[in-house]
């Protein structure tokens, strides 16, 4: 049996395959297979995966009509023979010692369940500033407490770069179809098992940015259905039992979620402050949601929250 299984899910993705393939032959840990699973493309992916399986007994190909990348993801899970899960996306790219590093790490710490990695943005391109700001922000997030505090902002582990303990995907009952975003879903559900999550603290994963992307084309990545997550995550925690919530930020977002948080039938106390002062923590009760989308904003504000006494999760939240 294979030491490691990778999960490509493929939807459109012929044109870029051939390097997406050629990133995993290379790799330095040789004992993986890749269940790629075509996910009703209309585009020849099925067939350059066929003839791509026909030269690499490794790669074994799943045809499904398309049913979206939670199935996709729960058939090859259902496949694979490995002990490791690893993830990729059909048009990104791999470093060659990424699977080695990933699986040594999990076997030489078995408290953690899954690891990611640092990644870039390709092409290095100024029409992507976002996404290298995205980026910026996710490589800084090294350790479990780092990325735990910042999952209702964005995902913190990308999901493509990931490695999976089997035993905890399994726990976990796999990926859930639930409409929004299924990696940061996922490690919220993981996460409340008392699973801990690592990064590498190296650039091992290369996310292709294209205007057909999944995360640019399909409505589980929009804002509003990431505020459904949100809020069902908040429902179950910091707002647990709660009528009112205090909202602190600025401009669009602090209109955004005391609009959204009324609809739900909150009563809403809204503070307008950018800065942590002593007169803005003197209005400040809790339960308190804080919308800043810069992360230098939000580690200014929760040092000054800490230093008072305010505890994140219980007291204050951080969303965007």
């Amino acid at each position: 049996m294979p030491a490691v299984s990778v999960l490509l899910p493929v939807r459109n993705g012929g044109a870029y395959l051939a390097p997406a393939l050629a990133s995993l032959w290379r790799q330095t840990l040789r004992d993986f297979e890749v269940i790629a699973v075509n996910d009703g493309s209309t585009d020849d992916s099925g067939e350059r995966l066929e003839r791509h399986a026909c030269r690499e007994k490794r790669l074994r190909v799943i045809h499904l009509p398309a049913s979206g990348l939670p199935t996709a993801l729960n058939a090859g899970l259902a496949a694979a023979r490995g002990r490791w899960i690893a993830r990729q996306d059909a048009d990104d790219l791999s470093r060659r010692r990424r699977f080695e590093l990933q699986q040594g790490l999990l076997a030489a710490h078995p408290e953690i369940g899954v690891v990611g990695s640092r990644l870039r943005i390709l092409p290095a391109s100024p029409a992507w500033i976002g996404m290298r700001r995205w980026a910026d922000w996710h490589n800084t997030l090294l350790t479990h407490e780092e990325m735990t505090r910042e999952l209702l902002v964005d995902s913190p582990l990308a999901h493509g770069t990931s490695m999976f303990r089997r035993s905890v995907l399994e726990r976990a009952g796999g990926w859930a179809e639930r409409g929004w975003p299924e990696d940061v879903d996922l490690w919220l559900r993981l996460t409340a098992l008392g699973v801990r999550l690592a990064k590498l603290p190296y650039v091992l994963y290369a996310w292709r940015q294209h205007m057909e992307s999944a995360t640019r084309r399909q409505e589980r990545y929009t804002q509003e259905r990431f505020d459904d997550l949100r809020l069902y995550t908040l429902r179950g925690g910091l707002l647990r039992g709660q009528t009112q919530v205090t909202v602190v930020g600025v401009g669009r977002g602090i209109r955004r979620w005391s609009a959204r948080l009324e609809r739900d039938g909150y009563e809403v106390r809204r503070l307008t402050e950018s800065h942590p002062t002593a007169a803005a923590q003197s209005r400040l009760e809790a339960p308190a949601l804080l919308v800043f989308g810069a992360p230098v904003a939000r580690a200014r504000w929760r040092e000054a929250l800490c230093r008072n006494g305010w505890r994140e999760a219980r007291d204050f939240m951080f969303v965007v």
